[in-house]
């Protein structure tokens, strides 16, 4: 068993047996320790053969995390199944002045690819992948966790068992009282959900950090109108991601596994996004506009 997949499940039974708070930071500094020592000039991406529809891994990051991003990466480039192309988003206005860390750039000579683009905020991670690679998968990721060594292979054979939709690692379930969704901080987060049955249906809204494979070509249009997006879901690119997916006719499946408690990488990041919409009830706000602006009746989904 691979190191990183063996601090999966000692994560998992520290949680969920002993109710242990995540030890992130230890686990953040061993495995950093381990690719480390055990640095490889293997390329990291499917050289060997060519698939009808490929699987690109599709990233975004910010200054303030950018130092330890090569992290995150790095836990991509030795996945089971590699993918076709692993690309890293960065936004001109943010990163004009900014050098980049070497071990970033070493990683481009493995198969990293690192792009720059018009500043999208979060949408950057899905956008411009999914524009580009409009007949092939692509798997959103976080810069601040570190993959298990299977993630990307448990997404595909799970997509590949029941090829229907949408397949995540991560999922809230979606509640609602007659008639009507509930506020967003009263789903079942998924910290709190304990027994998944990996089966599709519209209640799983996926997080698409923790690793989430779209079937774009299954996709419709509409998810790349980016005014729509940026005037209804300024701040919540997965709302905008989840409801354009009940749209094109699309459930998701969460896998099963311990993928809920990932290990995550500390750094400077700046955590207001996620307060605010939470404490300002900001994903509410967003979740009315784009079930308006898409003419969504959540009665016939849900």
């Amino acid at each position: 068993m691979k190191l990183v997949k063996i601090c999966y499940e000692v994560n998992y039974y520290l949680k969920r047996i002993f109710e242990l708070e995540n030890k992130d930071n230890f686990y953040e500094a061993l495995i950093t320790w381990y690719y480390q020592i055990t640095k490889s000039g293997k390329q990291g991406i499917n050289l060997k053969k060519k698939r009808k529809r490929r699987l690109i891994v599709s990233m975004t990051s910010i200054p303030s995390r950018i130092e330890k991003t090569w992290i995150a990466v790095e836990s991509l480039l030795r996945q089971t199944y590699k993918p076709d192309n692993i690309i890293l988003w960065l936004a001109e206005d943010e990163f004009y002045d900014v050098k980049l860390p070497e071990h970033l750039k070493e990683q481009q000579k493995r198969g990293l690819q690192i792009r720059y683009c018009e500043n999208l905020k979060s949408y950057k991670k899905f956008y411009y992948t999914a524009l580009d690679y409009q007949s092939d998968y692509v798997v959103t990721v976080d810069d601040d966790i570190i993959y298990a060594e299977d993630m990307l292979e448990v997404l595909v054979k799970t997509y590949r068992k029941n090829p229907k939709g949408i397949v995540c690692h991560r999922s809230h379930y979606i509640e609602k009282y007659k008639g009507k969704l509930r506020p967003y901080n009263e789903w079942c987060s998924y910290e709190k959900r304990k027994h998944i049955e990996s089966k599709y249906c519209y209640q799983n809204f996926f997080t698409s950090g923790a690793g989430t494979l779209f079937p774009v070509f299954r996709l419709k249009s509409e998810i790349f109108n980016r005014e729509a997006f940026m005037e209804y879901a300024p701040y919540a690119d997965d709302v905008w991601l989840n409801f354009c997916a009940w749209k094109s006719g699309l459930k998701t499946i969460n896998t099963k596994g311990h993928f809920g408690y990932i290990i995550t990488i500390k750094s400077s990041s700046d955590k207001g996004l996620f307060k605010a919409n939470l404490m300002y009830r900001r994903n509410d706000e967003q979740i009315r506009g784009v079930l308006r602006h898409l003419e969504v009746d959540i009665n016939q989904y849900l």
